[in-house]
């Protein structure tokens, strides 16, 4: 007898192997969360309110920048897990080039804004503002190393990028603010921390050489596309939160406000399942077994957290903003779970979207927008729903939203799948 995989044992080695990689980046990506998440307790309670409202600002800027940080980690992910044959060092470095002229670019365009950044949030710390180009210059660099070690399914060092991400910023973030509170250390504590990953993917795809002046290009013109569709669904997943601001009153939009917590920890938590099978998505693409079993892990994640704000509503309160400020929020944490799985399923869609080069979903994500304002200002504004009725309503319609365009656009790449071999 030999000691070798036999046919019967090599999926149950396959599924061991996928549960390994899959905990090694979870759990990279889950402190990344988690200290992101420390940085920004650390500056509720080290600066005065006003500082920090213009920290808060200034992290959102850097939120809205950032999608072309993830375009060029997808279009790079997306070549690199379909290219076949020799050619891989080259094409790596055509991604990791590409990456470092959108930084330039990125960071030459904030510079020149940074009287408008001024004016708009209201900051006379220049400094401040000036950091915000080579933050932004290091974070769009680093999205072009996560696509390639993504790409090339590298998961241990895609994993220490992440990782690194979150201790940068809460080690050198954080720390800049316990030693000085001001918005000016914890700028300068976010710069020299979103430099950290670039060093350590710098070190991990050192001897990526040879590109040519075409593919560069091409990373670039995909790079666009793929911004294009994920920052459509970035503007549709963050919209609800100014229809309640204007739509509801002071005391509703703050209910609203505190239950979008849950909601984005519900769409951040399932994120490690899209990096995984991004590759092999576009490896295959139009698998629709392989797209439903993702969606499927990405939904049972989801059902998880619903039963849990379900059995522990009032935990859930206290730990995003306190049973005394947010109770009458506690029967409806449930809602805002639900919200956040749908958009996490839609993220998943529109991920193999960009692995399918389906043109059409940034269009669709877009007029799903333009219907969900319509419905809120017909709903809402008229006052047909008004109080914690107008809170819920507003939950349900962005939750019937994000699935309804999962389900188009889920069709439309099967359909792209069974009409492209006859093309």
């Amino acid at each position: 007898m030999t000691s070798g995989t036999t046919p019967a044992s090599a999926p149950k080695a396959k599924r061991l192997a996928f549960l390994r990689r899959a905990t090694v980046v979870a759990v990279a990506m889950a402190i990344m969360n988690v200290a992101a998440y420390g940085f920004t307790l650390i500056g509720t309670h080290r600066l005065v309110p006003e500082q920090f409202g213009a920290l808060t600002a200034l992290l959102g800027l850097l939120l809205i920048g950032n999608v072309a940080s993830l375009g060029l980690q997808a279009a790079g992910a997306r070549q690199l897990a379909t290219h076949s044959g020799a050619g891989a060092q080259a094409l790596a470095d055509a991604m990791l080039k590409a990456g470092t002229r959108a930084a330039l670019g990125l960071t030459a365009v904030c510079l020149v804004l940074t009287p408008v950044f001024m004016w708009l949030l209201h900051i006379d710390s220049v400094v401040s503002i000036l950091l915000l180009a080579p933050t932004l210059g290091c974070l769009t660099v680093m999205g072009s190393q996560l696509g390639v070690l993504q790409g090339s399914k590298r998961w241990t060092e895609l994993a220490a990028v992440y990782l690194s991400t979150g201790v940068g910023r809460l080690v050198l973030g954080g720390g800049a603010l316990l030693v000085r509170p001001s918005l000016d250390a914890a700028m300068i504590g976010l710069a020299l921390g979103a430099a950290v990953p670039v060093v350590i993917g710098r070190i991990a795809l050192r001897g990526s050489t040879g590109a040519t002046k075409n593919q560069i290009k091409e990373v670039l013109r995909e790079t666009v596309h793929g911004t294009h569709t994920l920052l459509a669904f970035f503007a549709l997943a963050n919209a609800d939160v100014l229809f309640a601001r204007a739509l509801l009153d002071g005391t509703d939009s703050g209910y609203y406000a505190a239950g979008v917590i849950i909601a984005k920890a519900c769409l951040f938590l399932p994120q490690f399942v899209i990096v995984l099978v991004f590759p092999t998505l576009a490896q295959s693409p139009g698998d629709t077994l392989r797209l439903r079993k993702a969606i499927a892990a990405v939904g049972g994640l989801g059902v998880c957290t619903i039963i849990g704000t379900l059995i522990l509503p009032d935990l859930v309160v206290a730990i995003i903003g306190g049973k005394e400020k947010y109770a009458p929020l506690g029967p409806y944490t449930w809602l805002f779970a639900v919200a956040g799985s749908a958009y996490a399923v839609l993220q998943l869609v529109v991920y193999a979207a960009i692995a399918q080069q389906e043109k059409r979903a940034a269009l669709g994500i877009w007029l799903g927008l333009v219907v969900l304002a319509v419905a809120a200002a017909i709903i809402l504004g008229t006052g047909t729903a008004t109080g914690l009725d107008g809170v819920k309503v507003l939950a349900a319609m962005t939750s019937t939203c994000a699935l309804l365009l999962s389900a188009g656009l889920a069709a439309g790449l099967r359909r792209q799948a069974t009409e492209s071999p006859q093309a």
